[in-house]
């Protein structure tokens, strides 16, 4: 805890005494995360070799932010003090006041609210970090042990354990801890299979997430009928956020859509235009138990809080930071962490077993190539997926690559579009009917 008593010292003097008046401060805010961290790898079979050496790393780092009293904004990153970087106190505010930028909307610091009550820490990871890190270890044999004979394996297992702080100058003083667990592994860098959240997995869900691996794996050594104009595209669960992360997030975020950079305006929310299919909800929930994008506060100090962005099919608010909140009118929302915390769900879903025995003619998404070029606010999509599986009368019956063409926004607005939901992901499959061909 040595930065964050560092920093609140620090501004604390600069606000009631400091040694300089120019480099008085109004007010400020903090976030400090320290963590520990294990991780364990599978490199082309081999455990432990020099690409995936069993590591250990603590961290400890932070933002600040001040606002000046002439009025002006400073924000920076900071690391663990040590003797190396160890400046005085005045000389780290003099960089900071030289950085120092005009922003009227971002002067806002948040007065402390009601923190609500989320379980984002399991003591088993905690006895992890502490030592007791056997279980790890039997994990990675175990990926070794039950892998296909004939394939080349690579996994990675990680544990995480660690203590956020947040403070700011008009008395909000929160410190909680929280963890987080994630394995990742693949055959042939083909087909794999992960699970991440602030826990460590369970027996059932490692059974269930082995089991769905090697069936696709097994299914990807068979070649499959090509697809068809009619031919129901089904996104997975990764699919569905990539999907997700590319062109839902960005536009819904408050500054892109007050500037103008948003494939939604101002107007669209204040009329709560229908964008989606009516049975669409679009959630930010923070207060799930366990979940990676679960939280007590956020980093600006907002409590946290479940947020709907889109009912039914309806837009109701955007993804709004404190400052983008005082430019709109309105409090801040809850804020996902990436795609973590954003949940996508329909008033039909089905569970995806049942689903999958109804299809007739499809082919399941693994993974996409070339997500990052497409232009999120226009919403099209043109990927060539290598990683497909063939589905027929209910079945996976092997493997077919195809080439993908669409608009994502139309996807979500159709009515022919379907959800499923999966027991492994938070995420959904979603079932669409859009341009397909096979490479």
């Amino acid at each position: 805890m040595k930065l964050i008593a560092h920093l609140e010292d620090l501004l604390y003097k600069a606000q009631t005494s400091p040694a300089d008046q120019k480099l008085r401060i109004r007010d400020w805010r903090v976030v400090v995360h320290e963590s520990q961290l294990i991780s364990l790898g599978i490199k082309d079979n081999a455990p432990g070799s020099v690409y995936t050496p069993p590591g250990y790393r603590q961290r400890e780092s932070g933002e600040v932010l001040i606002v000046w009293e002439d009025g002006r904004l400073s924000q920076a990153r900071v690391q663990a003090v040590s003797e190396r970087n160890d400046q005085s106190g005045e000389e780290q505010l003099r960089q900071w006041y030289q950085a120092a930028y005009e922003d009227p909307d971002g002067r806002e610091i948040p007065a402390p609210e009601a923190i609500p009550l989320v379980a984002v820490e399991d003591r088993a990871v905690q006895k992890v970090l502490a030592g007791d890190d056997e279980i790890l270890f039997a994990q990675l044999s175990r990926l070794l042990k039950d892998r296909p004979e004939q394939a080349e394996m690579q996994a990675e297992i990680q544990a995480a354990w660690g203590y956020r702080h947040v403070r700011n100058s008009k008395g909000l003083a929160v410190t909680y801890q929280e963890s987080e667990y994630a394995l990742s592994f693949s055959f042939d860098s083909i087909v794999g299979g992960g699970f991440a959240k602030r826990r460590l997995i369970r027996e059932e869900e490692w059974v269930k997430t082995w089991q769905q691996t090697l069936e696709y794996y097994q299914a990807m050594q068979q070649e499959a009928a090509q697809v068809t104009p009619q031919t129901t595209v089904v996104f997975s669960p990764g699919v569905a956020d990539a999907f997700i992360g590319q062109f839902i997030v960005p536009n819904f975020i408050g500054q892109s859509i007050l500037e103008g950079q948003s494939a939604y305006r101002v107007e669209h929310f204040e009329k709560q235009e229908h964008v989606f299919n009516e049975g669409l909800t679009l959630i930010i929930d923070p207060l799930r138990p366990f979940e990676l994008g679960s939280y007590l506060v956020t980093s600006e100090g907002v409590a946290a809080d479940r947020t709907v962005l889109v009912q039914d099919g309806v837009l109701k608010t955007p993804i709004l930071r404190v400052k983008d909140a005082r430019r709109w009118g309105t409090r801040p929302t809850a804020l996902p962490l990436g795609t973590s915390g954003l949940y996508l769900k329909h008033a039909q879903e089905g569970l995806w077993p049942e689903v999958l025995q109804e299809i007739e003619d499809g082919i399941l998404i693994l993974s996409v190539l070339g997500m990052h070029t497409q232009n999120s606010a226009a919403g099209y999509y043109s990927l060539s997926a290598p990683q497909s599986l063939r589905i027929q009368k209910g079945k996976i019956v092997g493997k077919t690559d195809v080439k993908l063409s669409g608009n994502f926004f139309n996807d979500l607005k159709s009515p022919e579009t379907r959800f499923a939901k999966s027991e492994l992901s938070t995420k959904p499959y979603i079932l669409v009917k859009t341009g397909l061909q096979t490479l």
